[in-house]
């Protein structure tokens, strides 16, 4: 890993910030990590709280797009239901069925187990929460590294219609709808929604056809005060995307395609599909049954299906498929021992109660939730030795199902022992129960005794304690610094495949791999000055993981999760906002660490997507202009060298992006008009880089897109 940043020191900043109003003081931002509403900077832990505004301003709709924004979180994402998210090194680099990731997503406090259900755009969003490190009492099971906590914007008190309309170079173009109506004192209504499309920013070699992407996201939700005491809020949620772009192969280890000239960034042997569908529905209930005691109820039930079919042997040359045969839908396919096929589908239930409560020395909470998920897979596979050869050797197709029960106990307490000094203390029990089968069915081109099936099931259950204990000590009214010790918990799985890549079955029972644990030691402090105009925020922190688990792709193994013994995390944080005078804000974050594997097969490998150093630098201007006023935003965000596999073989230099708006605001605030690019250099990079035998793959970033935004407000 190359260090040529690893000396720099830039000031951090995220940015948390009213769009239409003037700096006079940085606003106060309120975040419910700790399950209950607090302001960010009393918080002893590690957070990073990105609002309305900013997301607004940037025009992001994915987690991924949130990243640039946060100091220790860094991630990248190939496809609809692909993606991989790390907080201070540590994450997950694997999407089956079999496994779960490192850091837990929260929607409006429930929790979310599959990208399937993650991964959609988002908008009419209030604010995203990144809590760093082990979260294993606050937030349970799959929580070793930290949580992403969404909140969206709650149906309000008054009547307002957003119309927004985006369009841009590449195919861009985007629609959107949000209105939120009172219809009485009690009881309103709020309605999201979007649509998304662009095109044209990949072409495909062969065909010449231009790549895409489009989603649909649709969301209802309704506030309904049934009493003075009790409140419900129901909400629906619907989301539908496909793109024909999901990877691109890099021809340089391509004999067939030798001396093509191609352009800067191409993708071969496409289109290939992928759509990701998602509905779910949710009720809150909150009871205040005394001035110092609530009880909230957290119901969520989501349904997804998620289609994948690729074509990646890097050349126009396909294969056909017989269905009758195989079973697969027939037709041309292509493949280089690759799965051309991938299909699942995803049902979950969570259901948490949670009772708080205090008093003047005393704030706790207590509760226990329940989740529950129900998934089915499917992945088909061709054996194809070369194009040049004309002639398959084999495939399979493997069916996965599983059923998984998780259950966790906890409890939270803070003790304020003096004016100065808080401690807090709590716990959790988590278990987990998983039950898991797989069906194999294989065959050889042209062999007697056709298909072999092989049907593999196992149950195991896994159960973890996790605690935390904090101490807080308020150096002054504005100055606060906390010392912590957390634990992290992440279940163990089954591997979905028990073949290899050549179709020959490597196992006679299915292959688990064990529990993910961490523990974090770390100090931070929290700071506002000059009479709220700056806040500082930092922390530094070491966390052990035992067992942590990793995905590995091979000729001789297929894809497995395997354990990659000790990992050692290590590293600090920054995070400042700068309000010099009314209409200038400057926002900057810095992000130095270090993930290595410190036993086992892997000892001393740098974790992938784990950079050494991230910064991010962005200011803001409010200038008055023509009766109205124009704001002017830029951020670059720097990521430093980092690997894309766990064996340290391939590395992606690194490489800064700069995004820039200007926003025009009449002073009746009726409409306002932007005008947008992201990428602004034009940045080469890759989100995805891997060599699984059948030659290099990768998925580029988004290349310079300019855009223009019109929304108007009643």
């Amino acid at each position: 890993m190359k260090n040529k940043n690893k000396n720099r020191i830039f000031i951090v900043i995220t940015a948390l910030f009213t769009a239409n109003s003037a700096f006079a003081q940085l606003e106060e931002v309120l975040v419910t990590a700790q399950k209950r509403e607090q302001n960010l900077q009393d918080v002893p832990i590690a957070i990073s709280a990105v609002n309305e505004e900013l997301l607004e301003q940037t025009g992001v709709n994915t987690i991924t797009e949130v990243i640039p924004m946060v100091a220790g979180l860094s991630g990248a994402d190939y496809g609809l239901a692909t993606n991989t998210w790390a907080i201070r090194g540590i994450g997950s680099n694997d999407w089956t069925i079999g496994s779960e990731p490192s850091v837990g997503v929260f929607i409006d406090d429930a929790y979310v187990g599959r990208n399937i259900f993650a991964t959609s755009n988002f908008f009419d969003i209030n604010r995203i929460e990144v809590v760093k490190g082990p979260q294993g009492t606050l937030f349970g099971r799959n929580a070793a590294a930290g949580a992403i906590s969404l909140v969206t914007n709650k149906p309000g008190d008054g009547d307002e219609l957003h119309l927004g309309l985006s369009m841009g170079d590449e195919g861009q173009r985007r629609y959107e709808l949000v209105g939120n109506w009172a219809l009485s004192d009690s009881f309103a209504l709020r309605l999201a929604y979007q649509n998304q499309k662009w095109e044209g920013m990949w072409t495909e070699v062969n065909s010449g056809q231009e790549m895409y992407t489009e989603s649909d996201v649709l969301r209802l939700s309704a506030r309904w005060d049934i009493s003075d005491n009790l409140e419900a809020l129901f909400k629906y949620n619907k989301g539908d995307a496909e793109t024909n772009y999901t990877s691109a192969v890099s021809i340089l280890t391509n004999p067939a395609q030798t001396g093509v000239e191609y352009p800067d960034r191409f993708a071969i042997n496409q289109p290939n599909f992928e759509q990701n569908k998602d509905d779910g529905f949710g009720l809150r209930l909150t009871w205040s049954l005394s001035d110092s005691l609530t009880l909230v109820s957290i119901t969520d039930s989501r349904s997804g299906e998620n289609d994948y079919f690729e074509d990646v042997d890097g050349t126009a040359d396909d294969i056909t498929i017989d269905e009758a045969v195989f079973g697969v839908p027939g037709g041309a396919v292509g493949g280089l021992n690759i799965p051309v096929g991938l299909g699942g589908d995803a049902d979950s239930f969570y259901q948490e109660f949670r009772l708080s409560g205090g008093s003047e020395a005393i704030d706790w909470f207590a509760g226990a939730s329940y989740y529950s998920e129900d998934l089915d897979n499917s992945r088909w596979e061709v054996d194809y030795v070369a194009t040049a050869l004309g002639f398959p050797v084999g495939s399979q197709r493997i069916s996965s199902k599983a059923e998984n029960e998780s259950m966790g106990i906890y409890g939270d307490i803070t003790w304020q022992a003096s004016d100065q000094l808080a401690l807090t203390a709590g716990a959790r029990w988590s278990s987990d129960d998983k039950d898991w089968c797989t069906n194999t069915l294989q065959d050889d081109f042209g062999e007697a005794g056709g298909p072999t099936p092989g049907e593999l099931c196992e149950t195991k259950e896994w159960d973890e304690l996790t605690s935390r204990f904090i101490a807080q000590y308020n150096v002054s009214d504005d100055t606060m610094m906390f010392a912590s010790v957390s634990q992290g918990y992440k279940g163990g799985g089954f591997n979905t495949s028990v073949a290899d890549l050549d179709g020959d079955f490597i196992a006679e029972t299915i292959i688990d791999f064990d529990p993910e644990t961490s523990t974090a030691y770390e100090l931070g402090f929290k700071s506002t000055m000059m009479e709220g105009r700056m806040q500082l925020n930092g922390s530094f922190y070491v966390i052990d993981y035992e067992a942590l688990q990793f995905a590995t792709l091979t000729l001789e193994t297929g894809l497995q999760i395997a354990n990659a013994g000790d990992v050692d995390s290590r590293g600090f944080e920054i995070e400042l906002n700068y309000a010099p005078n009314d209409s200038v804000l400057l926002m900057a974050n810095y992000a130095n660490s270090e993930a290595e594997v410190g036993s086992g097969a892997l000892n001393g490998q740098t974790l992938a997507y784990a950079p050494q150093a991230t910064y991010s630098l962005g200011a803001m201007v409010d200038q008055p202009f023509a009766s109205g006023t124009l704001n002017w935003f830029a951020m670059y965000n720097y990521t430093g060298d980092y690997f894309h596999d766990m064996d340290n073989f391939l590395e992606e230099d690194g490489y800064g992006v700069m995004n820039a708006k200007v926003t025009y605001i009449p002073s009746s605030e009726a409409w306002d008009f932007a005008i947008a690019v992201d990428n602004l250099t034009d940045q080469d990079y890759a989100t995805l880089r891997g060599d699984f035998g059948w030659g290099p793959m990768l998925h580029w970033g988004y290349k310079r897109m300019i855009r223009a935004e019109l929304n108007m407000h009643f």
